[in-house]
């Protein structure tokens, strides 16, 4: 091969369905010139025939960010206007990325779309993402930086404060995932957080409508709850926290009564499934019937670092709905994954496995 045919081959060895614009934005060379040298891979009996796009099953796609964490925990209480003595780390993060990676782990196909800068932290988060996912579907924008999320954590571990520096998400519009239509067409299901613009947002329900694919949407803070549409019955499943209800039902959820009339209003919205969870409390599950699950407490002793906690059970939840799992086992496989990530300093834990889960699942469900 000449050294476009390779650049191109690998291109489409990484995303078989990618498109030949995607492609010609990629090598910086005209879509004619990569149409020919698609000819030429396919003469070289690189690629079978013209139809190289292949629909490849079960491809989970997620939209959304992916960031550059930054941790830094308390050595002791927080003294506010004064240093305080801390420590600090950095890994990859993102709602979306996260729950890719937690996928990936998982034994699933998984695509990424998200928006990064032409910089270091993208190449970072590339680096270690790649392994588990495909992210030859991030949209590079110059004069953008990749996005960050910085936690500060008191002597607990518990987030105190979260600084986001999320402005690139804005760029991540309709237009970019129109050029990205082959690969949501395959896609059997599609997650997407709502760092998302809520045109973004909007644009995924009617896709997801039309094509019949089933959406998963996660919240992701108070404050962007307003990025929902008000009508939402393409979402098979909502993942959302109480605070985030109250917020959108601008009601108080501090009763039983309360929380699960905020479950009624998600489904008269035409959600098909909620999953709230109420802090490190209480699983919610509507759909349209409604059970409660309690949450094991861990004693702080062992909490090592929260962070991703709950895109560990976002993403085993999905995981265990996506193959076909009942409510039950669905909670239990979040929970499960959750429980142990908190234990873990990995945003995501390193030894997640399916086998790995189950039989942590098992030991989860016997240790109630």
């Amino acid at each position: 091969m000449t050294d476009n045919e390779k650049l191109i081959f690998e291109l489409i060895q990484a995303n078989p369905f990618i498109s030949q614009q995607s492609l010609s934005e990629k090598v910086g060379l005209s879509r004619s010139a990569v149409a020919n040298i698609i000819s030429s891979l396919i003469r070289k009996n690189y690629l079978l025939g013209k139809a190289y796009v292949v629909k490849r099953l079960g491809t989970i796609v997620c939209i959304g960010a992916a960031n550059v964490d930054k941790k830094i925990k308390t050595n002791g209480q927080l003294k506010q206007y004064t240093s305080n003595p801390v420590t600090s780390t950095t890994s990859i993060g993102g709602v979306s990325r996260n729950v890719a990676e937690n996928l990936g782990r998982l034994g699933n196909q998984v695509s990424l779309i998200s928006v990064s800068g032409n910089d270091s932290e993208w190449a970072y988060i590339k680096e270690l993402s790649s392994p588990f996912m495909d992210v030859t579907s991030v949209v590079m924008i110059e004069g953008q930086s990749t996005g960050t999320y910085t936690a500060l954590l008191d002597e607990e571990g518990e987030m105190y404060l979260g600084l986001a520096d999320m402005s690139i998400y804005d760029c991540l519009t309709p237009e970019v995932l129109s050029k990205q239509s082959t690969l949501l067409q395959h896609a059997k299901c599609i997650v997407v957080d709502l760092n998302c613009p809520k045109e973004t947002i909007e644009y995924l329900c009617s896709f997801a409508q039309r094509h019949h694919t089933k959406l998963v949407v996660i919240t992701v803070s108070e404050p962007k709850m307003e990025r929902l549409p008000k009508q939402l019955s393409a979402v098979d499943c909502l993942i959302v926290n109480k605070g985030e209800s109250a917020a959108y039902f601008n009601m108080t959820l501090d009763t039983k009564e309360q929380i699960e009339l905020a479950m009624d209003k998600w489904l008269e919205l035409g959600v098909k499934r909620v999953v709230l969870t109420a802090g490190g409390h209480d699983i919610i599950v509507a759909s349209p019937q409604k059970k409660w699950y309690k949450v094991k407490p861990l004693d702080n002793q062992f909490i090592v670092d929260v962070t991703g906690a709950g895109d560990a059970f976002s993403a085993a939840y999905i995981d265990a709905w996506y193959h076909g799992m009942d409510d039950e086992e669905c909670v239990l496989a979040g929970m499960t994954n959750a429980y142990h990530t908190i234990q873990s300093e990995y945003t995501v834990r390193q030894n997640v496995t399916k086998t790995q889960l189950k039989k942590e699942m098992k030991e989860y469900r016997n240790n109630e």
